[in-house]
């Protein structure tokens, strides 16, 4: 399990997209995001920028672990490529 090794999913719905995307945090901090703005099953990964306080993110993480949760995501993002109706 994700929350095992410190992983969380979150799908959210930012105004700015028009599909859902998957937020990745690590113990609670943000790591990545993972959109489909170029298709149903067209991942794309944008990491944060530096608009964010430090404190908010983590820029280190096990790459094993991170991997996981990314194949996670694009999992549950297929499984709920609902386009944004708003």
């Amino acid at each position: 399990m994700l929350s095992d090794i410190g992983f969380e999913i979150v799908l959210a719905s930012p105004p700015k997209y028009n599909d859902l995307v998957a937020e990745i945090y690590f113990e609670g901090k943000f790591v990545l995001l993972i959109n489909q703005e170029k298709g149903a099953g067209v991942f794309e990964v944008e990491t944060p920028g530096c608009g964010l306080a430090e404190s908010e993110v983590i820029r280190r993480v096990c790459l094993s672990g991170l991997l996981v949760a990314m194949q996670s995501a694009c999992e549950r993002l297929s499984g709920k490529a609902n386009h944004r109706s708003d």
